[in-house]
């Protein structure tokens, strides 16, 4: 608990704000391209990360891949094709209803 609250104004700095609002809208736009997945999406930027600093980089590849998975439910759920593996369950029950 101690090193959550040590580490805790730094999630707030504008900087790594910023990396969390960017990696979130790529990482929606890259989770409802169909066939690039969120793994491919962290792994494509693992080399930009090696000029930030540590928490910047952390904080940008956890909000890319999550929110790479959220956005493969968009393709799955509008074109019946997952975007993401883990979308293909939603695949059965959103396009069946959204058609």
């Amino acid at each position: 608990m101690e090193q959550f609250l040590l580490h805790l104004p730094l999630v707030f700095d504008w900087m790594n704000l910023l990396a969390l609002l960017a990696g979130t809208v790529g990482g929606l736009f890259f989770g409802a391209m169909p066939g690039l997945s969120p793994t491919m999406a962290v792994a494509l930027l693992v080399p930009i990360t090696f000029y930030m600093p540590p928490a910047t980089s952390l904080i940008l590849l956890g909000a890319v891949y999550t929110s790479a998975v959220a956005g493969g439910s968009i393709s799955a759920i509008l074109l019946s094709i997952p975007g993401a593996p883990a979308s293909i369950a939603t695949l059965f029950d959103g396009y069946g209803e959204a058609r």
